[in-house]
């Protein structure tokens, strides 16, 4: 299947379905992935939603983000099986879109504030690499957390291999992309993929409160303890350049298409 090309230029990618909303309540904003019909996955217009949402953040002024989905059956389920068929199986795609999501990923994970994910139900593939670019995971026990894309027949592209290894070191990525399992929350933490393991249906709730346990202190404070943090990200420019070359390689290939084949169209 050679999906329809289109140019990887923001301002001419399509709406689609889905959609990302930026709310600024006083010193937080929220991400809220809304593709319920998709378990929240991402879409075309979803991209261009977040790109347009760090725009704003980066001179907002905020102190920490916290990124949800709209619904208790998927944080985000990866991309959008429906955008993927229509219009990302092709070279255009397997290079513009690694450009553009890795890109926006690295901004929101060296945003001034500390970054926050609460994950209910799915975060799989594309959204188990938005998760790594959180500085901390709150999880409910029902969530289930997965780099599945070996098992697709392809690898991270949105730079999610790379930010992997900086969460929990070169050895247990190896396992973690390579068996391409799927985590419950428990697991996930052992492993490093999530910080907090929370009552199901109570995420959004335990990671508000845990942003509020940070706030309270000095914001110069908290703002030098970031500079530190973010400092740590650099020196992977290698890492950034063969991940995304694997990628592009892989999507849309024999393995992937025929992985593709095996879902349920709409999926």
């Amino acid at each position: 299947m050679e999906g329809a090309r289109m140019s990887w230029d923001i301002a001419d990618m399509p709406r689609g379905r889905g959609s990302i909303e930026l709310r600024i309540r006083g010193r937080t904003a929220e991400l809220v992935l809304n593709n319920p019909d998709a378990r929240n996955a991402m879409s075309v217009g979803m991209m261009v939603d977040l790109v347009s949402a760090i725009d704003t953040l980066e001179g907002a002024g905020v102190r920490a983000v916290l990124i949800y989905g709209v619904s208790a059956g998927g944080f985000c389920a990866g991309g959008d099986l429906r955008d993927v068929r229509e219009h990302l199986l092709n070279a255009s795609a397997a290079h513009g879109m690694p450009k553009v999501m890795g890109d926006v990923l690295d901004r929101l994970s060296s945003l001034p504030a500390v970054v926050v994910a609460a994950v209910e139900g799915a975060a799989l593939g594309g959204g188990a690499e938005l998760l790594t670019a959180a500085d901390w995971v709150v999880a409910s026990r029902g969530s289930r957390i997965g780099f599945v894309h070996a098992a697709l027949g392809v690898s991270p592209g949105w730079g999610g291999a790379r930010r992997l290894i900086r969460r929990v070191g070169r050895q247990r990525a190896v396992s973690i992309l390579l068996q391409a399992k799927r985590y419950d929350a428990e697991v996930a933490q052992s492993v490093g993929l999530v910080d907090q393991v929370v009552s199901e249906g109570t995420a959004v709730e335990e990671a508000a409160v845990w942003i509020e346990s940070v706030l309270r202190h000095p914001e110069q404070s908290i703002a030098g303890v970031l500079e530190i943090l973010r400092s740590t990200s650099g020196g992977l420019d290698a890492v950034r350049q063969q991940e995304r070359e694997v990628f592009a390689r892989l999507w849309g290939g024999e393995a992937h298409q025929a992985a593709l084949a095996r879902v349920k169209a709409g999926g």
